[in-house]
């Protein structure tokens, strides 16, 4: 599976490749599986589209690993395009962010005043349910910045949350730091293909862990702290586990959430959603799509029966 992944992310990063990619066709049929919209209009009215089958959306503008000025700052004009029709729709202020989008690449400092600029937008335009800027977690080489970067805007009131990959040896430590402090956590088992000296590598050893995680997220101290936990998977074992824990211990259903891929599993997706369970979709738009659908399938193979499905129409 690690070589898989480093196959993906190899095809994912190749600008010769994403070049040709984007200019097929045929492979445009199989983006719209995986994004809502070649833009931010597009992608909000993919998002009232879902709400209306009761799900909610955390919104995420293509493109990565932006490594000039000129691009961060295009980047940023990108994620607050999509404040006001949110609002003007309605729907929850949820966006995500990787890191490297606003700035890290160039330094941590400008990708915190890119962040806290997003976050007082964000909270100026607050609509929906929830709003938060969700900030994502990419390789283990930026864990501990990101988690500072997290922390700053967290102490300075933002709306704002994480993800933690659940296969790293360092998370239940960073999950229990994020407990005490009340946090709006998104658990992922993790994507990268990380070395078995920060990250278990075999897929029972990140089961097992994901559920220990799990365990800690809904015990009593997280629900009293304020702890929001978003069960970031595709996995209905873990989402099964989510739901007897949160319901054994006394957790709401509107005090938690799954999180799933757009695209993925949708059938799925409407059986929760009919069990009453909160559910929200990671909703890509925007035109840097191929980089973005390769690693999907470089996180489970299985995708690729989406893309036959997509491109081929069966």
């Amino acid at each position: 599976m690690r070589l898989w992944r480093k196959l993906m992310i190899g095809l994912a990063r190749s600008e010769s490749i994403t070049g040709f990619m984007h200019g097929s066709r045929l492979m445009n049929r199989f983006s719209r599986q995986f994004v809502g919209g070649g833009n931010a209009l597009e992608g909000v009215q993919r998002a009232d589209e879902l709400r209306k089958r009761g799900i909610s959306a955390s919104m995420f503008v293509l493109g990565e690993y932006e490594d000039t000025e000129e691009r961060v700052r295009s980047m940023v004009s990108d994620l607050e395009e999509v404040f006001p029709l949110l609002r003007e729709a309605g729907l929850d202020q949820h966006v995500s962010v990787d890191p490297t989008q606003i700035g890290s690449m160039l330094s941590w400092e400008s990708c915190r005043e890119n962040a806290v600029r997003l976050g007082e937008e964000m909270a100026g335009h607050a609509s929906g349910r929830c709003t938060a800027l969700m900030v994502d977690m990419e390789d283990a080489s930026v864990t501990a910045p990101t988690l500072d970067l997290y922390a700053a805007l967290k102490d300075m009131g933002l709306p704002v949350a994480v993800t933690v990959q659940a296969y790293l040896h360092r998370s239940r430590e960073d999950i229990e730091n994020l407990v005490q402090g009340g946090a709006m956590v998104r658990l992922v088992k993790g994507a990268f293909a990380e070395d078995g000296s920060v990250a278990l590598t075999s897929r029972k050893d990140i089961d097992e862990r994901y559920r220990e995680l799990l365990g800690v997220l809904f015990s009593d101290q997280a629900r009293e702290s304020g702890v929001y936990p978003v069960i970031g998977s595709h996995d209905h074992r873990m989402i099964e586990h989510a739901v007897k824990l949160a319901d054994e211990r006394g957790w709401s259903r509107e005090q938690w959430e799954v999180e799933m891929l757009l695209g993925v599993r949708p059938q799925y997706q409407s059986e929760l959603v009919r069990q009453g369970v909160s559910l929200r979709a990671y909703l890509p738009y925007g035109r840097k799509w191929w980089p973005y659908s390769v690693r999907r399938i470089g996180e489970n193979p299985r995708n690729l029966w989406f893309v036959g499905r997509s491109v081929f129409g069966v």
